[in-house]
Parts: structure tokens; sequence; C-alpha cells
């Protein structure tokens, strides 16, 4: 097996779903499924007091009002992505076994992939919290001395700090986030910890930096749009109510399902084959395959 092209990627991240479409169907499934009941259940909870906020655009709004706006709000979007974080981390889990099983000709069921992915699922979770802790680091650091200088009373100071700042943390938190882009499958395939699989993408993404953040960036576009463009319907039904109602909550969480089903499956795929692919350039893996292949 030789190492791959872009194009062999995107296109083996369809085939290996015509190959196992049952699974990758089911997986994609049970995780949307799930993340769209949470998304039910949060803007369920949240009903009442959504509900009293004001929509007329003639409203004034005091900033208490505002603060409780915000608050509200942003403690939805950040449970439900929270939720939806980590049944996906899950369901990349999952699909990264049977990509990874597809590569030397064997198919994967549902029981299989669960059965695989199940000692691994808190390894999974630590692995995504150290990444979302180590982009935000990268995020945050490089705006640390523009915020010091504008809490000690120097706005002109910190502006001025604020602004290569700004910089450096979008360079920063790019840069940790596709180093570490491949810590989920480098756990599921490997069997290692949570802190290991980090070290891992950081090895094998050394050297081919831009080659891995062009490949999963491409990769999570094309999945973005094709899912964004499946849930249209559900999106034009939730937009035409322009309140919350049971309607908008139910086809909210129908179209985040569709989006899920679709786009999961593909950057899944996508990153497995990015992983193998390194590993096939700077660790012989080939032979390996090849020899699991014929066996």
């Amino acid at each position: 097996m030789r190492p791959l092209t872009v194009g062999e990627m995107m296109s083996g991240a369809i085939d290996y779903v015509r190959r196992d479409p049952g699974t990758v169907i089911a997986i994609s499934a049970i995780i949307g499924l799930a993340a769209a009941l949470a998304q039910i259940i949060f803007l369920g909870f949240s009903y009442s007091r959504v509900q009293q906020f004001p929509t007329e655009p003639s409203a004034t709004i005091s900033p208490d009002e505002l603060l409780r706006m915000l608050t509200t709000l942003g403690a939805i979007a950040l449970a439900t992505a929270a939720v939806a974080g980590v049944l996906q981390v899950l369901g990349t889990g999952m699909l990264s076994h049977v990509m990874g099983r597809a590569v030397i000709g064997q198919r994967t069921d549902l029981r299989q992939a669960w059965t695989m992915v199940r000692p691994q699922i808190w390894r999974l979770v630590g692995a995504t919290v150290l990444v979302a802790v180590a982009v935000s680091l990268a995020i945050v650091i490089p705006l640390l001395p523009g915020i010091g200088l504008l809490l000690a009373g120097l706005p002109e100071a910190g502006a001025v700090a604020l602004l290569p700042g700004l910089g450096l943390s979008v360079v920063a938190g790019v840069w940790v986030s596709f180093t570490l882009v491949l810590s989920t499958p480098a756990l599921a395939l490997e069997d290692c910890g949570a802190l290991t699989s980090l070290k891992r993408s950081r090895k094998l993404v050394a050297g081919a930096f831009w080659r891995t953040l062009g490949i999963v960036l491409l990769g999570s576009i094309v999945a973005q749009a094709v899912g964004t463009v499946a849930a249209i319907p559900f999106t034009m039904v939730s937009g035409l109510s322009g309140e919350l109602s049971t309607v908008t909550v139910f086809a909210t969480a129908l179209g985040a399902l569709v989006t899920i089903m679709v786009a999961l499956p593909f950057l899944a795929g996508v990153t497995t084959l990015v992983y193998l692919d390194r590993r096939i350039r700077t660790e012989n893996l080939a032979t390996v395959l090849a020899a699991a292949a014929r066996s």
C-alpha cells in the first residue's frame, strides 16, 4: 500500500460508507439522534425563559435584561455544543475503527464497532477535553498582555498590545487545533492513553502541517456544506416561525440530526485516512497493513 493522494482520501471517505453502509449510517444516526434529543431537552428547559425575551423591534432592553438574554442563550449554546462534541468524538472513534478495518478489507458491524470503542470512551472524552484546553490556552495566552494593560487602566497601551495579540491568538489556535487533529483516530486505532494520543498526533503532523491542515479543512468544508444543504428544509421551517415554539424546536433538532448524519461519516473518514497516510509515510505502516490484508 502506497501513500494516499488528496483525491483518494476524499473518495475513500465515501467508499467506506458504501462498504459498510448499515454500520456507518447506524452510528451516525445514533449520534445525531442523541445530539438532537439533547438539543430538544436544553431548549425545552429554557423555553419559559426565552419566551420572556422582548421580540418587538421597538422594545427597550435594559442592561440587566440583555445580560440575562445573553447568559441564557450562551448557556444553551455551550451545553448543546459540549454534549454534541462528546457524542461526535464517540462517533468518530467508532467510525475510525470501521475505516481502519475497511482499509484491510474487513467489514465491521455495529456491535463490533461498539465493542472496540467501549473501553476507550473515557479516554476519548479525556483527549477531547485536553485538546479543548490546549486550544483555549493557545488562543487566550497571546491576549493576556493587552487585557492586563486594559485592566490596569492603560487603554491606549492595552489596545496597542491587543493588535498583535489577536493575530498571534488566531495563528496559535489554528496551529494547536490542526497539530492535535489526529488524536482521536490515534487513540482509537492504537488503543493508547489520552495524553499519548495528543503526542502521537503532534508527532505524525510534524513536517506535514500545511498538508494536514489543507486536507482536513477541505474535508470539513465539504462535509459541512453537504450537511447544511441536506438540512435546508428543516432550517427553513425553523426560520419561518420567527419565534421559539414546539415546531421550531423540533425542526432545529431534526436539522442538526441530518447535518450530523451526513457530515460525521465523511469527516471521520477523511481524518482517519490522513492519520493512516501519515503513518504510511513516516512509520512504514504499509507493510503492516498489507500483511493484515493478506491474512
